[in-house]
This record gives structure tokens, sequence and C-alpha cells, in this order.
């Protein structure tokens, strides 16, 4: 038997002996908390000075102001935190920005305050909010001089409070564990001290739990002294329990006995009645029968169909309905027990043929209720008029039931429509107040309006608007609806306006339900089979996919408002992982996690925000029939010299991005800078060699395949392994040296109006099915490591022994984004390329 719940002696007992103990627990607890947030700000405050340092080395001044060139450690010191959003901002001693966020708080240092190194007021931390988010900022000043100028430039770097927070919680739970043992061990050992202390009362609480349910007389133990006036309560409260139970006893008797009494009496008033010999007695008593008979059945009708139809409503599987037919059933009904009152039927030829989607017994029931209610209440007021006619707007049709009752006031027509809902003009009428509510409950199934207007001259209006529809589907027609976006994708694809048209509309196969837009630096080739594909498992979803370059869609994502119109992408993807990387830290986007995202390569994913799903090597094209491919070079030192022994073969035959107009080409170049020690007498020799330039890959390939130049270097091989799948003679080299692998980015804005459903399309890109489509149908390289195909990171490796780099989605790529570094980088390149 279950014990009774209430005060246990026992856990008091424990639960005051545990008291002091739990207060130096909660002492140690926040004394223990605090250190791991003072230990967790002293280690990355470390990171973010470090930071700051390497900043300050590279701070100049040329051309008569300062400048800072931007090294790539200094923020990828920082991106080891890999939650952690980065910003930077530095200064002139005039306050006027050199680089980076310009709303970037930094207090201005108070005189006589130390700073962060042993007294050093040239470098301080402080604690703010920027852009909503809170963050730790280090300062620090360097004095820069220089002939007619010179000061204390200001250096703050900025990261928010994620990763600090996640290690100090790491440092708590690791240094109050063995509090909390020593907490649970403490409280075990006083818990067995206080059974032990407390054990005589054993036998008193076996007796009491063994007692019989009925047993209600006082307990004969002699308690111990310490519970002796509980257990004198528990004798008084059985006491009470005994007088309550015969009180209850009492009542029960009583109740039966009048519950009887009028059930006899009734009993009684029938046998009068078959007694009863007087005609006239007998009618007045089987009128008041038979009227009461007819309320009750009214009512259980009413309740049993206002049931059916909600049922069939949840159920409804729409078929052709004929209202004009429908109508004239209702009207016949009506009419045979109506009476004196007429009742006129008026169809509109312009209406036919009269066919609406939807349940027709339903249907009849919402009319005949209609009807039989301005009969009811209209009906010696004159005439009723059911009509059925086109909508004015010519979308739909229209029922209308006219009478010259008394109508329904304004402020009661809502509450007619409630279940029992009356209105005043019923009253004295027998009713239910339960058919508008069901005539309600019909035309909401049906997506139709309904509406009661007073009608001119007095009287009411029950109107009825039907949504325009087509009639019965013809055999075959629900392979010509599903044919239908096809039809109108082929008309797309093969009109002249359309290839050059940047918004694709790709219609839902099953009849649209939901929209999604998409915004994409990728061409509509690749990503064409994945937006069909995702149709076939969402066919209710139509698709807009606008196709844009890197930097105009990273600059309408940063202007879209902070409130979502129409127009506005739910999903934004890009080759620029630099720009998209920019987007999330400075919080334009939003988070999506599942599974999927989950199981990405940490490289792939930063902050659950931006997602790469492809992996994309960067390669040398060559054209296969004017260079053999014996002197294709292997690596970036066999490209030079190629290019440096023989320049005149090579002159003008050699092709490569515009660093300046192509988001990817100067992605692509920075890294290289960063990785190959050469790079720059690569970029003089592809000068030497007159190198033609162009902003995207589809311009190079262009270019090779016409045999305008021999050699293309960092060209996206997805894109030229497309070309040389569609019979191009292009020829693909991996680089032996390293290469570079890029992953084309999703992210979901933060003014997406629809975040759940680009969720739903990152999922599927992410997934087993999206991959393989990605890899077999896209052109491009799955990322999954479950996919073995030649087009995918486990086909690449497999295929080729040079090292792959995938370019990380991390806050160090923002060093690249910095506008004084770019002017300095592409300046460079420009001066190495663009030989006069």
């Amino acid at each position: 038997m279950p014990k009774a719940e209430g005060f246990s002696l026992r856990r008091r007992l424990f639960i005051r002996l545990l008291g002091v103990l739990a207060v130096l627990t909660a002492g140690l607890f926040l004394f223990v908390s605090a250190y791991a947030q003072r230990a967790a700000d002293a280690a990355f405050d470390r990171l973010l000075m470090a930071s700051a340092l390497s900043i300050s080395d590279t701070v100049r001044v040329e051309d008569g102001r300062f400048s800072v060139d931007l090294p790539y450690s200094s923020l990828g010191i920082l991106a080891q935190a890999r939650r952690d959003r980065v910003f930077y901002r530095i200064t002139a001693p005039d306050g006027e920005l050199v680089t980076g966020y310009h709303d970037l708080p930094v207090a201005p240092a108070k005189a006589g305050v130390a700073g962060a190194s042993g007294g050093d007021p040239a470098t301080r931390f402080e604690n703010a909010s920027f852009r909503g988010m809170p963050v730790r900022i280090a300062v620090l000043k360097r004095f820069a001089a220089q002939p007619e100028l010179g000061g204390w430039i200001t250096i703050a770097v900025a990261q928010t409070r994620e990763e600090r927070g996640a290690l100090a919680r790491d440092i708590l739970a690791n240094a109050f564990l063995p509090i909390a043992f020593t907490v649970v061990a403490a409280g075990g050992l006083i818990w067995f001290g206080v059974r032990q202390a407390l054990a005589p009362l054993g036998s008193l609480e076996r007796m009491i739990r063994e007692r019989q349910p009925h047993d209600f007389s006082p307990i004969a133990m002699p308690p111990p002294q310490e519970v002796s006036q509980l257990v004198q309560a528990i004798n008084q409260l059985m006491a009470r329990l005994q007088s309550n139970l015969d009180t209850m006893q009492t009542f029960l008797a009583d109740a039966a006995h009048q519950i009887r009494t009028p059930l006899a009496s009734l009993r009684l008033q029938a046998e009068l009645a078959i007694d009863e010999d007087d005609p006239d007695a007998l009618h007045r008593i089987a009128q008041r029968v038979h009227r009461n008979a007819v309320e009750a059945s009214q009512l259980t009708s009413q309740l049993l169909n206002h049931a059916m139809v909600i049922h069939r409503s949840e159920a409804l599987k729409p078929e052709d309905v004929d209202l004009g037919a429908l109508l004239e059933q209702v009207f016949q009904r009506a009419r045979a027990v109506a009476g004196d009152t007429a009742i006129r039927l008026d169809i509109d030829r312009a209406a036919e043929p009269a066919t609406v989607p939807g349940d027709a017994i339903s249907l009849r029931e919402a009319l005949t209720n209609l009807l039989d209610n301005a009969v009811k209440y209209a009906g010696p007021s004159g005439p009723i008029d059911l009509t059925l006619t086109p909508r004015p707007d010519g979308r739909g049709l229209r029922v209308e039931i006219v009478d010259r009752g008394p109508g329904v006031p304004d402020a009661e027509k809502r509450r007619v429509l409630e279940r029992f809902g009356r209105g005043s003009s019923a009253a004295g009428v027998a009713g239910s107040g339960l058919g508008l509510a069901i005539v309600s409950s019909v035309v909401e199934a049906h997506g139709a309006a309904f509406a009661l207007l007073d009608r001119p001259g007095g009287g009411l209006v029950a109107r009825i608007d039907f949504p325009e529809a087509g009639g019965a589907a013809p055999a075959g027609g629900g392979a010509a609806r599903a044919l239908l976006p096809l039809l109108v994708l082929c008309a797309l694809l093969w009109s002249p306006w359309a290839q050059a048209a940047q918004l694709i509309t790709y219609p839902a196969p099953g009849g649209e339900r939901e929209r999604l837009r998409i915004h994409s630096a990728t061409d509509r080739q690749a990503i064409e089979p994945l937006v069909l594909d995702f149709q076939q498992l969402r066919p209710d979803v139509t698709i807009e996919y606008k196709d844009m370059d890197t930097a105009d869609l990273y600059a309408e994502a940063v202007a879209t408002p902070a409130k979502g119109t129409a127009e506005t992408p739910d999903l934004l993807i890009s080759s620029a992982s630099d720009l998209q990387v920019k987007l999330v830290n400075d919080g334009f986007t939003q988070p999506h996690r599942s599974a999927l995202t989950d199981a990405l390569p940490d490289w792939a994913n930063w902050r659950d925000e931006a997602f790469g799903f492809t992996f994309e090597p960067a390669v040398i094209a060559y054209n296969r029939d004017l260079l053999p491919d014996a002197e294709v070079p292997r690596t970036r030192p066999a490209l030079i010299r190629l290019l440096r022994d023989d320049p005149v073969r090579f002159g003008r035959r050699v092709a490569t991005y515009d660093t300046a107009t192509s988001g990817i080409g100067y992605l692509l170049a920075a890294h290289d800078a960063l990785l190959f020690g050469q790079y720059w007498q690569l970029v003089a020799m592809m000068g030497n060699a007159q190198a033609r330039l162009a902003c995207c890959s589809g311009d190079i390939l262009d270019l090779v395949e016409r045999g305008e130049v021999l050699i293309a270097y960092n060209v996206l091989g997805s894109y030229a392994r497309a070309r040389a799948a569609a019979g191009a003679a292009i020829g693909i080299v991996v680089p032996e040296d390293y290469t570079l692998v890029i992953s084309r980015v999703a992210v979901i804005p933060k003014t997406a109006p629809r975040p759940q459903l680009a969720g739903a399309f990152i999922d599927y890109l992410l997934s087993p099915r999206g991959q393989e489509v990605v890899a077999d149908r896209s052109a491009l390289y799955a990322i999954s490591s479950g996919i073995k195909r030649e087009a995918s990171a486990s086909g690449l490796r497999s295929s080729t022994a040079a090292p792959l780099h995938p370019i990380a989605l991390s806050p160090a790529l923002l060093v690249f984004l910095d506008r004084l570094k770019r002017e300095r980088f592409l300046q460079q390149w420009q001066s190495a390329i663009l030989l006069p």
C-alpha cells in the first residue's frame, strides 16, 4: 500500500541537519563560479591581447596617413574560439577611423587607471554590448611617430562571450564535482544516522500502515513521547472520519428516497393518464407530452447534426457538388413543411454550371438549417427568397436566403453563430441555438464566407460566398496537372528572354501551399537539379530562385530592412564563404540546427548559422587539343617555370580570375598568398604573359574551350568538370603541391519570412539524397563522406595525392575583407599582373 503524503519526521530532521551544509555548499559554488569566470576571462584575454599586439606591429604611416596591414594571424588566433564573433577597430590619434567597425564602443581611458600589464595604462580590457551582444574588448594603445605626424593609435579587438561562458561552465563543472560528491556522501551518512535514531518509530508506522481500510478505532499502542501528540491527533482524526462516514451514509439513504419520490410521481401521472377518459384532458396531456418530446428530439437531433458536420468537416474529401440541384432538394423539402409561408427559388442561368468542391451532405444540412430558421423566425412576415447567382466579381458563386422577419441586431450577429447562441429576436420561439453554428462550421470547412446582413426595408440576408473552383477533373486530369509545372519549366528554359532573367520560378508540382525564395551566387544549371528534387519531397512548395553575383548578394543582405517584405529571401547561397561568414559575424543571419548540420565537419559549420554543403577544388584547366598532357604543369612551381621558359607561346593565352571583381577569385588568391611562398612570383609570371582576366568561372572556361587560352589557373573544379562532361576539350589538373577547396555556403537571413522552410532546404542539401544529387546531377562536389562518387570529397581524396586545404568557415576570413587589407592586396596584385 502506498505511503500517505505528508511531513516526515525523518525527512524534516534530515533537511535541518543538511541546512548548514547546503549554505556552505552554496558559498563554495559562488566562489568556484567566480573563479571559473575569472580563469576563462584570463585565458581569452591573453588571446585578445595577442591579437591586438599582432595588429599593432603592422601600424605604419603611408602617404601622410596612418595605415594598417591586418595580419591573418590577428583574427586567426581568435578563430580558435569557434563560436565567438570577432570585431575590431583601429583609430588614429585624432579619433578618425583607420579601419574596422566604426561603431564598436571603446570608452576613453580614465586618468590614473592602470591597465592590464602591470599598471600600464596603454592596455586595458572592457565589457560592453555591441549590436545586442555582450562582448569583451581588449584596448591597446601604440605610439607612432613620423615627421609632422605622430600620436597614440588605439587598437580595439572585441570578442563575444560564448566560448568564455562555455569554458567557465566547464571549469565550474570540473572544480565543483568533488564538492558535489562530498555533499552527496555526507547526505547519505546523515540520512543513515537519522534512520537509526528514529528506528523506534518503525513499529508504530507498521501498525498504522497495516490497519484495515474501515478500522477507525483509536491507536492502542503507547506512542513514544516525541510523537505522542501526533498519535492523539491521528486518533481524533479517525473519530471525525467515522462521524463523516456515518453522515455520508445517511445522506445517500435520504437522496435515494428523494429520487424515488419524483419517479413514483411520474409513474402515477402516467397511470392517471391511462385511466383518463376525458378526451379533452387526454388531448391536453398529449399536446404537452408531444411538445416536450419534439423539443427534446430537436435538441438531440441538432446536437447529433452538429457533431456530424464537425466530423465530416475534419475528414472532408471534396467532390464536385451541383449547388443548383442541392438547392432544389432543400427547396422542395422546406416547401413541404413551411405551411403558409411562401418560399421562392431563383437560380440565375449565368451561374451554371453551379458546381463547387465539397461535401453534399454537409452543405445540404447547412442550407436546410438556414431555410428552417427563416421559416421559423420570419415566416409570417412575408415570402422567403432562395437565390443562386454568380458573385459580383465573377469569381465564384453566391447563395442568399432573404426573409422579411425581425432580423438580427449587429451586436448579436457574432454571438448567434456560436453554439447555443440565440438573439433577442428569438425570444418565445422554441429552438436550440445550434442551427447557425452548424452553418458556420460547414462554410468554414468549404473555404467559403458566411455573413448575416440587414435587408433594406427590414429583414435578414443570410449570404454564403463560395470561392472560384473548376468542375470535376476529366480522366487523366491528375496527370495533366502533374505535367503542368514541367511544361511551364520547359517554356521558361527555351524562352530566349528567360535565359537573361534573374528571377526564376519553379511552380509547386502538387499545388502551392508554401513559397521558398532563394538568392544565390550559383549557376542555375548547378542548382536546378537540387530544386526539382526537393520539390519531389515537398510538392506543395513553389521555389523562387534569383541568380546574383557574390558582391550583390552580400550588399542586398546587409541593406535588407529589419522587417522582411514579400521580396525578402529565405535563404542565401554563395561560394564567397568570406562574405557569408561576415554576414554571420555581423548578426545578419539566424541559427538552424539539426542532426544533419551537427554531422558537418567543424570547418564547414560556423555557429550553426553558416553551412557548407559542397567540396569544390580550385584546379588548373587546360585545352586538351592545344596543350599536350605531358606539358601540363602539375604544381605551381611547374606553372611558374612553364610561363618563364616560354613567354611567347603563352602570351595572352593564360587566364585567371580578376580579383578586383571576383569574390571567389579574391578569396582563392588571398589563401594562395598565405600558403605558397612563391605566389607573387607566380602572379608576376602571369602578368608577364599578359594573362586574360575574367570575373566568373564560366567566362574563363569559355576562353579555354574556344582555344583562346591554353591554361586557366584556380578555376573551380565543379564548373570545369561539368564542361568536360558536356564534351568540351577541357582537361583538369588538381595541383599536387596543395589544392584549395571551397564550399558553397548557405545561411538563413535574420529577416527571412520562412526560416523553417529554409532550414528544411538546408537539411535536404546535407541529406544523403541531396548529396547524391550534388554529386551526380548538379556538377558540384558533395561534401558528405558517405558519398563515394567521383564528384565528392571521398572521391577527390582517393583520386589525388595532393594535400587538400578546405577554406574553413571562421572569423579569420574577415582579415581579407578589411578595407585596408583588401586595398593593399589588390594594389600589389594589380601592379604584379597588370604590367605597364
